[in-house]
């Protein structure tokens, strides 16, 4: 799904505008990035955590030319759905049957 798609998709459940649900979706983004690039975790109760993951500076090498390349530290973020999130889904039936 696409963040068009989800924009669309949201604004026809709750009967808002789209460009509400977009102003919505962008400070919900930017609240979990600057909170996350914080490292501190985001917690949606009903819907899960997203857990920011620092990753340090290392030096990595280049399989083609064998060059070596310093890579910048990064936050990566990982999702832990909630209890009532998987459970939600699984009523539902997933479509990886988890």
């Amino acid at each position: 799904m696409s963040k068009t798609d989800l924009s669309n998709e949201l604004a026809n459940r709750l009967n808002r505008d789209i460009d509400d649900v977009k102003a919505l979706l962008e400070g919900f983004a930017s609240t979990v990035r600057s909170r996350c690039g914080e490292n501190r975790t985001v917690a949606l109760p009903g819907f899960g955590n997203f857990i920011p993951q620092k990753e340090d500076e290392h030096i990595e090498v280049d399989a083609t030319t064998n060059r070596r390349v310093l890579m910048p530290p990064r936050v990566s973020l990982r999702f832990e759905p909630s209890t009532i999130l998987k459970s939600k889904i699984a009523e539902k039936g997933g479509q990886d049957g988890k």
